[in-house]
């Protein structure tokens, strides 16, 4: 499929923002999509089984998580394909450093050692009300049974679904990760053992990652992460339109909204932590919110 060329974008994107904004005084407020960034890491250690459990029991439409890949090709759920010294220890308890982190490359790494790092006992100064729990890095694989087996016994009437971010960067190819292909098969290949295909939307940074996705798994929906502003520029480094557009929530505005309406694509931004952007976005009427805080997002809606 070809590109979508700026100048077809930008004739489209012209025409949206050329329009009246739709009165939506008497309008009813469509539904939002609350999605547990990482769990719920404002209040538990980011992407654990613990973190996206509390997700499910606050409400959560959708878990927001990233994945990586070990030395023997295992697809583990991770933000950083190192281990973090904000908030991992070793396994005998020692912190990790700034200088140090990046020694301990996942890519590297068999899981078996990656799971007995601690993500949960020191905490995160970020996230001050998080818990101090010791836990782990789990497999995609374990992830996705372990949800299932918990909204079934806990929330029967809502099933839980999955945005999948692949962690990736041209510049890491080979170093922190694979190739885009290998890496995508990898993914797809856990996604389709565990029958979810139509519970999921798979989501990067990388352009060239979401390429081959959908070149290879033209079914699976996709979302554009992106913290650049020019959605044209932006939508013209694929070869297709994806189903979501997920830009910083600092870069939303009517204009966007409304461009992204006309594309009939899908308006879901992050992370929205605070107060006042949760109070935005929902005036907007965005498709979904990404949150470190699912229940600061579910008592408004």
């Amino acid at each position: 499929m070809k590109n979508y060329s700026i100048l077809f974008l930008s004739a489209l994107l012209t025409t949206a923002s050329s329009c009246k904004p739709t009165n939506t005084s008497t309008a009813k407020i469509p539904a939002i999509e609350v999605q547990g960034h990482r769990g719920d890491r404002g209040h538990f250690p980011e992407n654990s089984l613990e973190a996206f459990r509390s997700a499910i029991d606050k409400g959560a439409d959708v878990i927001e998580l990233d994945v990586v890949i070990s030395q023997d090709r295992k697809v583990v759920v991770s933000h950083e394909p190192f281990m973090s010294s904000e908030y991992v220890l070793l396994p005998d308890g020692t912190p990790l450093t700034r200088k140090t982190e990046r020694g301990y490359n996942l890519y590297l790494m068999a899981y078996d050692s990656i799971r007995k790092f601690d993500i949960g006992s020191k905490g995160n100064v970020h996230f001050p009300e998080q818990q101090k729990i010791k836990t782990y890095k789990p497999l995609l694989s374990e992830l996705i049974d372990d949800m299932e087996a918990y909204t079934a016994k806990n929330r029967k009437n809502k099933p839980i679904r999955y945005n999948i971010e692949i962690k990736s960067g041209a510049d890491q190819y080979d170093l922190s990760q694979p190739q885009p292909d290998v890496f995508v098969d990898l993914v797809m290949k856990v996604v389709k053992e565990k029958g979810i295909q139509s519970k999921i939307n798979i989501q990067s940074f990388d352009a060239q990652i979401l390429n081959a996705l959908h070149k290879k798994y033209p079914n699976i929906k996709i979302a554009f992460l992106t913290g650049d502003k020019g959605l044209a520029k932006n939508l013209a480094k694929l070869n297709f339109k994806p189903e979501i557009y997920s830009p910083h929530y600092g870069l939303v505005d009517q204009a966007l909204k409304d461009s992204l309406k006309t594309l009939k694509m899908r308006l879901i931004p992050w992370t929205v932590n605070e107060e006042k952007d949760i109070d935005r976005m929902i005036e907007l009427h965005v498709d979904g919110i990404i949150t470190d805080y699912p229940e600061r997002v579910l008592k408004k809606l």
